[in-house]
């Protein structure tokens, strides 16, 4: 799959979100992932180009999940 790692970080999103009541912050998203936060920002700005979730800029933990992901949206760049 192409967008493995960004559906990775997604998946990472809904369940921590579960767990914890509130997002992660890039940092906490790049040490679970492996990735730089760079690359994790790439694949945020990924996830809010798709629709999946929002981004509020300034804000550690700005983000919002908006929806889950379906199979039509897979291979969505």
């Amino acid at each position: 799959m192409r967008d493995q790692t960004t559906h990775q970080v997604y998946r990472f999103l809904c369940h921590y979100f579960h767990e914890h009541g509130f997002m992660p912050s890039q940092q906490e998203i790049a040490d679970a992932c492996l990735l730089t936060q760079s690359g994790i920002s790439r694949h945020l700005d990924k996830l809010a180009r798709w629709g999946w979730i929002e981004r509020e800029d300034g804000k550690a933990r700005g983000l919002r999940l908006l929806k889950l992901p379906d199979a039509q949206a897979e291979g969505e760049d």
